[in-house]
């Protein structure tokens, strides 16, 4: 069973720092004018531009079949869910749909403070 999340974080993104992640993690896409290349550094602006989010490096989770993959966790999950596991994540309309749910996960659900 997971443990509910800390107040105040929304957010949690693991990005998977194993050995086939991080070697495909680095693969070429078409960046976008101004913006960061590497998917941490990505994933690093859109945490801290969150509320609370915690961006956090990983070992190996074992998927490695949908490599580079990270786990989204988000404080509406329900009790016993481990988040979503999303992978690959290796082209810009990805990186974007992660990005997305970042900032979904941290809008205040009402009755939140």
């Amino acid at each position: 069973m997971s443990p509910p999340s800390p107040r105040g974080v929304q957010v949690t993104v693991a990005y998977c720092d194993g050995h086939r992640c991080r070697a495909l993690r680095h693969r070429a896409f078409p960046p976008a004018p101004d913006e960061p290349v590497d998917l941490v550094e990505i994933l690093g602006q859109a945490v801290r531009a969150s509320h609370g989010g915690v961006l956090i490096r990983t070992e190996c989770l074992g998927a490695c079949h949908r490599a580079p993959a990270l786990l989204l966790l988000t404080g509406s999950d329900p009790i016993g869910r481990r988040g979503m596991l999303i992978g690959p994540v290796e082209e810009r309309q990805h990186i974007d749909a992660v990005v997305g749910l970042i900032r979904k996960a941290d809008v205040p659900r009402p009755g939140e403070v």
